[in-house]
C-alpha cells in the first residue's frame, strides 16, 4: 500500500518536472544564468559566495520554471486539442488541474520574490522586472508570444535578463557581463527565427501567427542570415577583449571551433548551405567564444597575468 502511494507521489513529481515546468529547458536556461553568476564574481573565495549561490539556485529555478509553467497554463486549452502538444502539457492532459496550476504558479512567483527581498533590495526590484517580463510572454492581454516580431524581441531581452540576473546576485555587472548578455540575446533571436522557419508548413496550415507566416518563408530566411551575421559581430568584442588574453582560452576557442566544423561536415547531407552557416556560426563559434570567455574570467580571478596582446601590438 505504501509502495503504491510512493509510486503515485513519484509520478506526480515526474509530471510536475517534465510536463508542467519542462525541467530540461529550465536546466538549459538556468545554466546560461549560472554563466552570468560566474562572470559576476569578484574573487574565488567560494565560502563568501555560499549565500549568493543559494539565493541564485532557488530564484533562477523558480523564475525559469514559472516561465514555462505559465506558458503551459495559458496554452492548455489549445494544447488540449493539439495531438502534438497534449501529452507535453500537464494541464492540457488533465494530470494537473487548472486550479492546482494557479497555486503552483503563485508559489513559483512568491519564492524568488521573498528570497530576493531578504537578500538585497536592488535584486528584489530586478526580480519583479524579471518575473513580469516572463509573465508578459504567455499571459493576456498582451500575450507577446502571439504577436509576430514582438515574440522574438521578447526572447532577446529575456536572455539579457537571464545573464544579468546571475551577475547581479553574484554582485558585479561589468562590461563582460553586458557583452555576453547582449550577444546571448542575439543568439536567442536566431533560435526563435530558426524554429519559426522549421515550423512554417504546420503553422501556416494551422493558422498559427508567427513571423515566418506573416512575412513569408523567404524573407524569414533573409532575417535569419542577417541575425547570424549580427551575432557574429557581437562575438568579436568578446574575442578581442577576453579570449585572446590567455593561451588556454585561445586554445579552447580554436579546438571547439575546429571540432564543431568537423561535426557539422559529417552532417552536411542533412544540412543545406544556410543551415550549415547558421548552426556553425551560432552554435559552434558562439559556444567556442562563450567557453573561452568563461576560461578567461576564471584565470583572471586566479590573478594569472594576461598576455595583454592589445597593448603589445599598440591597439590599447
Amino acid at each position: 500500500m505504501n509502495f503504491m502511494k510512493d509510486k503515485k507521489k513519484e509520478n506526480i513529481i515526474y509530471v510536475f518536472l517534465t510536463q508542467f515546468i519542462r525541467l530540461e529547458h529550465v536546466f538549459g536556461w538556468s545554466a546560461i544564468s549560472f554563466g552570468g553568476f560566474i562572470l559576476g564574481m569578484t574573487s574565488l573565495e567560494l565560502f563568501d559566495y555560499f549565500i549568493p549561490f543559494l539565493v541564485f539556485l532557488i530564484s533562477i529555478f523558480c523564475i525559469i520554471s514559472f516561465t514555462f509553467s505559465i506558458n503551459n497554463f495559458y496554452d492548455s486549452d489549445s494544447d488540449r486539442i493539439n495531438p502534438r502538444r497534449k501529452d507535453f502539457n500537464a494541464i492540457a492532459s488533465g494530470k494537473i488541474s487548472k486550479k492546482m496550476g494557479i497555486i503552483l504558479n503563485i508559489i513559483l512567483v512568491m519564492i524568488p520574490l521573498v528570497v530576493s527581498f531578504l537578500y538585497k533590495i536592488e535584486v528584489f526590484f530586478l526580480c519583479i522586472l524579471f518575473l513580469a517580463w516572463m509573465w508578459l510572454y504567455s499571459s493576456p492581454p498582451l500575450r507577446l508570444k502571439n504577436r509576430p516580431g514582438l515574440d522574438i524581441i521578447w526572447h532577446f531581452f529575456a536572455f539579457i535578463l537571464i545573464v544579468l540576473w546571475g551577475s547581479s546576485i553574484a554582485g558585479k555587472i561589468d562590461l563582460i557581463n553586458w557583452l555576453a548578455a547582449i550577444s546571448l540575446g542575439a543568439f536567442s533571436l536566431i533560435g526563435q527565427v530558426e524554429n519559426h522557419i522549421s515550423d512554417y508548413p504546420f503553422d501556416k496550415k494551422s493558422g498559427t501567427k508567427t513571423l515566418a507566416v506573416l512575412i513569408g518563408i523567404n524573407k524569414a530566411k533573409k532575417i535569419l542570415t542577417f541575425l547570424t551575421i549580427f551575432h557574429l559581430i557581437l562575438l568579436l568584442p568578446l574575442i578581442i577583449l577576453y579570449t585572446i588574453n590567455y593561451y588556454v582560452s585561445i586554445t579552447i576557442a580554436i579546438v571547439i571551433a575546429i571540432f564543431g566544423f568537423i561535426f557539422l561536415i559529417y552532417k552536411k547531407e542533412e544540412l543545406k548551405t544556410q543551415e550549415f552557416f547558421v548552426r556553425y556560426v551560432t552554435y559552434m563559434l558562439g559556444g567556442a567564444v562563450y567557453s573561452s570567455c568563461m576560461i578567461y574570467y576564471i584565470l583572471f580571478l586566479f590573478e594569472i597575468p594576461t598576455l595583454d596582446l592589445l597593448n603589445t601590438i599598440g591597439i590599447a
